[in-house]
């Protein structure tokens, strides 16, 4: 039975295809954020508690920027701070052996994969949380909506597995 494997290039077509999604998501935040800010009241939400706890609320400012601003800033720590030490010291440790270099540069590519997909659930719920606010911000709506905010952060989780059994079968 023949297994089934991924060339590196449809990899690093994942890869590249998974970046631009990152790359959309924190400018439409962005373009979000800078669309909807002149269009709050003046009393806005800053923060919640899912537990039921009163609504934290304070005069329009820049403040409300921090959501996408933290979206941003995670976004490029993490993915620099994965590539940068995490990737290059786990592939250092391996020679490349000349049958040995295309898996290596496979498995390079999957992680690489992992992280930006991973980037893409963390990103939803940054975005859910900054549409929940300017909602509450608005009356419109009544927090953070429990089932997409659990669903997205159960799917990043069980990312965690899968990438695993993906890992073994090369």
């Amino acid at each position: 039975m023949a297994r089934f494997r991924l060339s590196v290039k449809h990899l690093k077509n994942s890869v590249i295809f998974l970046k631009i999604a990152n790359w959309v998501l924190i400018v439409m935040a962005w373009v979000a954020a800078l669309y909807v800010y002149p269009r709050l009241p003046q009393k806005i939400a800053l923060w919640f508690s899912s537990r039921g706890q009163n609504l934290l609320k304070a005069r329009k400012s820049p403040l409300f920027f921090l959501y996408p601003l933290a979206q941003t800033l995670f976004f490029f720590g993490v993915s620099f701070l994965v590539q940068k030490f995490y990737l290059k010291k786990r592939y250092a440790k391996e020679k490349f052996i000349s049958d040995y270099g295309e898996k290596r540069e496979s498995l390079l590519e999957l992680d690489k994969e992992f992280l930006w997909l991973a980037l893409i659930f963390v990103n939803l719920i940054f975005i859910h949380i900054q549409t929940s606010l300017v909602l509450l911000s608005h009356g419109i709506g009544t927090g953070i909506n429990p089932y997409y905010f659990y669903s997205i952060f159960g799917i990043l989780v069980m990312l965690v597995p899968y990438y695993a059994i993906r890992r073994k079968l090369f």
